[in-house]
């Protein structure tokens, strides 16, 4: 598989029924006081989206579905919102993109929120209902499921740093969403196994789950300091490893100094993941002491919202990953780089690391790039600029320019994306 990847709050535009479209209209909350407003239009233009996609041969595409569309009050079913995302999975299929969908990407309905979010089992089950709507109504169209994004960012942000919603600031909160969100994702994985029986692109399996691991490379800014090894070792235990570790042992075991530790052991959660759904960005450097904790090396290459542009990361990432003994995507990956001078060296630089994982024998099976367009970068707003085609905010049809970078990866894709060939190391020289 070879495509991008997006979420419907960043893209879509109009979300007004969740906790993110709430949490913008304060100010301070998101730089530049920037709202999603309507985003990049992706819900009229995602027919025109899906056509660039094509042409620049792609054969996948990850998008999630908007709950909150979906379900804007508890057990009210929005039909018209059902019947566009029929639209789009019929629109993915006129151009041959294999969808990949998400079930939730950081964003919950506002009657979720009001009622405790994910600090509450309850919502666990809410969350059931929901991914057994979705397993039932569009099983036939999706084969490909992640079913929670990104579980120790959503917890982290919104529970310890406190600056997505519900903007707390309390680390024994932020492990319980942590374990809520992985036992919620246990859940999802045996109701679309039962409930998604439709082989849609007919290769034997009705469904393929996994949920998508943001994994950074968290090292010690002085390695000869004592306190930032120990913050840089608590960090990437419960960050990365017990992360990883949870879909394959079913215990979810999670401490960091001066919070609660959250210890739950759940069959239903072993062996929870037919895939690994592997994010990767960049690495950090972890501070004991100061305001700042995540440094960037002094001197490094840095992307616009100043993170470390480090593609030999993804090594480290894909060494973790292989530890499931599972097929490996690479379900986001990229640069924020609005002039796009930094873009295409780091995109094959990212994936000849990637060749050489699967020359090594990493099972890969495919790479999402982050992201089709530029699109609401959550509490960083729009100077975030990740898209293969740039998008003017302040014009009202948000036209879609191409950068060099989307001619680079077009030349990978093309090279690479033949339907029915297996997997193989990645042609990204020339």
């Amino acid at each position: 598989m070879w495509g991008t990847a997006t979420s419907a709050h960043q893209v879509e535009g109009g979300n007004r029924c969740n906790d993110w479209w709430r949490f913008e209209q304060e100010p301070s909350h998101v730089y530049g006081d920037a709202r999603s407003g309507d985003a990049c239009r992706h819900w009229e233009h995602f027919e025109s989206d899906f056509a660039l996609a094509a042409a620049d041969h792609h054969n996948a595409h990850r998008l999630s579905i908007e709950w909150s569309r979906i379900e804007p009050a508890r057990g009210q079913i929005a039909g018209d919102a059902v019947a566009h995302y029929h639209g789009v999975f019929a629109s993915l299929r006129r151009h041959r993109l294999t969808p990949l969908v998400t079930l939730h990407h950081f964003t919950s309905p506002l009657w979720i929120a009001d009622a405790g979010g994910w600090e509450r089992r309850e919502t666990i089950d809410r969350f059931a209902d929901f991914v057994r709507f979705c397993a039932r109504e569009f099983g036939g169209e999706v084969d490909w499921w992640i079913t929670v994004n990104e579980p120790e960012v959503f917890a982290f942000r919104g529970w310890s740093e406190g600056t997505w919603p519900p903007g707390r600031r309390d680390d024994s909160l932020a492990l319980e969403v942590i374990a809520n969100q992985l036992e919620a994702h246990a859940r999802a994985y045996r109701i679309l196994h039962e409930e998604d029986r439709a082989d849609a692109d007919g290769d034997g399996h009705p469904a393929h789950v996994g949920f998508a691991k943001h994994f950074v490379v968290l090292e010690p800014e002085r390695s000869w300091s004592p306190l930032d090894r120990l913050r840089a070792y608590f960090e990437h235990r419960v960050f990365n490893e017990a992360v990883l570790a949870a879909p394959i042992s079913g215990d979810i075991d999670l401490s960091i100094p001066g919070a609660r530790p959250v210890k739950r052991s759940l069959s239903e959660l072993r062996g929870s993941q037919d895939f690994v759904a592997l994010n990767y960005y960049t690495r950090w450097k972890v501070r004991a002491l100061g305001p700042v904790p995540h440094v960037a090396p002094r001197g490094a290459p840095l992307n616009d919202l100043g993170w470390e542009i480090y593609p030999r990361g993804i090594d480290v990432a894909l060494r973790a990953a292989a530890a499931a003994q599972k097929p490996i995507l690479i379900t986001e990956n990229g640069i924020a780089d609005a002039e796009d001078t930094l873009r295409p060296r780091a995109l094959v630089e990212t994936l000849v690391h990637v060749a050489s994982a699967i020359a090594r024998g990493a099972d890969v099976r495919g790479y999402f790039h982050w992201s089709l367009m530029d699109n609401f970068e959550w509490a960083d707003g729009y100077r975030g600029r990740f898209g293969l085609y740039a998008v003017d905010f302040d014009d009202p049809k948000r036209a879609r320019v191409p950068r060099g970078s989307a001619g680079v990866f077009a030349g990978i894709a093309a090279a690479n994306a033949v339907e029915g060939e297996g997997v193989s190391a990645p042609a990204v020289t020339g």
